[in-house]
C-alpha cells in the first residue's frame, strides 16, 4: 500500500516535471512566424512575449496549450 502511495507520487512528480518542460512558446512561434521568440521582447517565451513578437494569432494556441498543461498537470496529481 505504502509502495504504491510513493510510485504514485513520483510518478506524478516526473510526469508534472515532463509536462511543465514543454516550451509551447518556442515551438509555435517557431512553426508559425518562422521566428525564435527568445530573441525578441522580453527573451521569455511565455504568451506575452508572444503576442508581442509574433501577433494574437500565435499567441492564443500558446497560451491555450500553456493553460492546458497546467490543467493536465494538476488533474494528473488529483
Amino acid at each position: 500500500m505504502i509502495a504504491v502511495m510513493i510510485a504514485r507520487y513520483l510518478a506524478g512528480i516526473i510526469i508534472g516535471y515532463f509536462l511543465g518542460s514543454i516550451p509551447w512558446g518556442v515551438i509555435i512561434t517557431k512553426r508559425l512566424a518562422k521566428v525564435d521568440v527568445r530573441q525578441y521582447g522580453s527573451g521569455n517565451i511565455g504568451a506575452t512575449n508572444v503576442l508581442r513578437t509574433a501577433g494574437w494569432k500565435t499567441a492564443l494556441p500558446s497560451l491555450v496549450l500553456d493553460v492546458a498543461k497546467g490543467a493536465a498537470a494538476v488533474l494528473f496529481a488529483g
